[in-house]
C-alpha cells in the first residue's frame, strides 16, 4: 500500500500503523450488540399487544421482557453504527477508497442483497404461518376463504401476485442498508472536504481538541444526549424509528445513525480517548438502568392517558431528552466496561466475534419458527424464553461452525477462512475487521 493510501483527508497520519493494533474490546463488544439481537427477537413474542404486527403473540405475555427489549432498543444498534464508524476510518487508512468500496460492497452489499433473496420468503411463510396458528390471517390481507389453506400456499400466493411489492421488508437486514447509505454519504463528504481550503486542518484540530475535552468531562452523556435529542423528535415513533419498509433513506434515522458513526469516526481519530470513557462506565450503565422503568413503563401511561396524541407543549420534548440519556448512558457504558475488561486478546472472545455476523444474519427465522412452535403451549413465558434461547443459540453457532466458519461463506462474511479450532482463531488484525 503506498503511503498516499494511509493519509486521511486531513493531511493526518493514522494514530497507529496498520496491523500494528487489533482492538479486541471493540471486537467483543461489536460481537455483543449483534448476539443481543438474538436475545431481543426471542423476547418479542412475549411482549404484550406484539400481534398487531409481529408473526405471533405468545399465551403467556410479560411486560419484564417489554422492558427489557425498550432498553436493548434504545443502544444496540446505536453501539453497532459506533463502531462502524471506528473501523471505517481504520479501513481507509489501510486500503484506500477503492479498496474500501470493494471491501463494503464485498461484505454488505452482498449479504444485503443474498440475504434478503433467500430469508424474505422463509419470514413470509414464518409469519403466515404464525397468523394461522394464532387466527390473525385477516390483519395480513388474507379473505375468510383462504383462511384454511396452508401456509406454504398462501406464501406461493403471496408471490405469485406480486404482494412483496405492497408489503416490502427489508426485515432485520434493514441495518446493513442503512449502513450502506451512511457509507456513501461518507465518501460524499470525504470528497467535497478534499476541495476545501487547507484551513479544514486546523478546524480538524478544533473539533480533535473539542472531541477530547468532552470525553474528559464528566458531561459527556448529557452533551451527547443533548445533540442527539432533535433527532428523536423527528422520528415518527417516540424512539428510534426501524426503517425497514423503504429502500430510500429514512431522514431521522439516517441523521441519528451518521451522527454515532461520526463519534466513532472522531474515536479512531484519537483512539486514547477509549480509555476515557472507560474511567466512567458505572455512572453510564447505572443511568441507562434508571431511565429504563420512566421512558419505557412512561410511554405507555402516556398512550392510555391519551396524553401522546394530545398537543401538550413540551411532552414530547421531555421524553426525547430522558431516551437520549438513557441511550447514551448505556452505549457509552458498554462501551467502556468492555474497553475495560475485554482489552486482552482471547482466543474464544475472537471466534464469538467472528461468528456474531453470520448468526445475527440468520438468526431471525429460527427464532420466529420456534415462537410459533410454543406460542400456544401451556405454561409461563419464564422457561418458555429460556427454552427458545435454549435451542437456537447452539444451532446458530453450529451453523457458523460447520457451514461457515471455513467455507467460502466465511470468507465473503469475515474476509478470510479460518479454521474450526476455536484455540486457531487469530489474535492478529484480520484484513478487514468484520462490520
Amino acid at each position: 500500500m503506498n503511503s498516499g493510501q494511509a493519509v486521511d483527508a486531513d493531511g493526518q497520519e493514522p494514530p497507529s500503523a496498520p496491523g500494528e493494533t487489533r482492538y479486541h474490546s471493540l471486537d467483543a463488544l461489536r460481537a455483543f450488540a449483534l448476539l443481543l439481537g438474538v436475545a431481543f427477537h426471542a423476547a418479542e413474542s412475549f411482549e404484550p399487544g406484539v400481534a398487531r404486527y409481529w408473526a405471533i403473540e405468545d399465551s403467556s405475555t410479560s411486560e419484564f421482557l417489554g422492558w427489557f427489549r425498550h432498553a436493548c432498543h434504545s443502544f444496540r444498534m446505536e453501539i453497532f453504527f459506533l463502531i462502524a464508524g471506528f473501523f471505517a476510518r481504520l479501513l481507509l487508512h489501510r486500503r484506500g477508497t477503492g479498496g474500501f468500496i470493494r471491501n463494503r460492497a464485498s461484505r454488505i452489499l452482498v449479504p444485503l442483497v443474498v440475504g434478503w433473496l433467500i430469508l424474505f420468503p422463509i419470514l413470509v411463510w414464518l409469519w403466515l404461518t404464525g397468523a394461522a396458528v394464532g387466527g390473525q390471517l385477516a390483519r395480513l390481507g388474507i379473505p375468510p376463504e383462504f383462511a384454511d389453506t396452508p401456509p406454504w400456499l398462501l406464501t406461493v400466493g403471496f408471490f405469485a401476485q406480486l404482494q412483496f411489492f405492497k408489503m416490502f421488508d427489508l426485515t432485520h437486514l434493514w441495518f446493513l442498508h442503512q449502513l450502506s447509505v451512511i457509507y456513501v454519504l461518507l465518501l460524499l463528504i470525504r470528497r467535497v472536504w478534499r476541495v476545501l481550503p487547507d484551513t479544514r486542518r486546523r478546524c480538524l484540530r478544533e473539533v480533535d481538541k473539542g472531541f477530547a475535552a468532552l470525553c474528559g468531562s464528566g458531561w459527556s452523556t448529557v452533551v451527547l444526549a443533548g445533540l442527539t435529542a432533535p433527532t428523536l423528535m423527528l422520528m415518527d415513533s417516540w424512539g428510534v424509528d426501524t426503517p425497514q419498509k423503504s429502500l430510500l433513506p429514512h431522514l431521522p434515522t439516517t441523521l441519528l445513525y451518521g451522527f454515532l458513526f461520526g463519534v466513532g469516526w472522531l474515536l479512531h481519530r484519537q483512539p486514547s480517548l477509549l480509555e476515557k470513557i472507560a474511567l466512567r462506565w458505572r455512572g453510564g450503565l447505572l443511568l441507562g438502568v434508571l431511565l429504563v422503568l420512566p421512558t419505557g413503563a412512561g410511554l405507555d401511561w402516556l398512550h392510555e392517558m391519551g396524553w401522546i396524541e394530545r398537543p401538550v407543549p413540551g411532552l414530547r420534548w421531555a421524553y426525547s431528552a430522558l431516551y437520549a440519556l438513557m441511550m447514551w448512558g448505556f452505549v457509552l457504558g458498554f462501551l467502556g466496561l468492555f474497553v475495560r475488561v475485554r482489552r486482552l486478546p482471547s482466543s474464544r472472545w475472537r471466534y464469538i466475534a467472528d461468528s456474531s455476523y453470520w448468526i445475527y444474519l440468520v438468526h431471525l427465522p429460527l427464532v420466529v419458527g420456534l415462537q410459533v412452535l410454543v406460542a400456544r403451549w401451556p405454561g409461563h413465558w419464564t422457561w418458555k424464553y429460556p427454552l427458545i434461547l435454549a435451542v437456537a443459540t447452539p444451532v446458530l453457532f453450529l451453523s457458523y461452525h460447520y457451514l461457515v466458519r471455513s467455507t467460502f461463506i466465511g470468507v465473503q462474511l469475515n474476509g478470510r477462512r479460518y479454521p474450526r479450532s476455536i484455540k486457531s482463531a487469530p489474535a492478529a488484525l484480520p484484513p478487514q475487521p468484520a462490520q
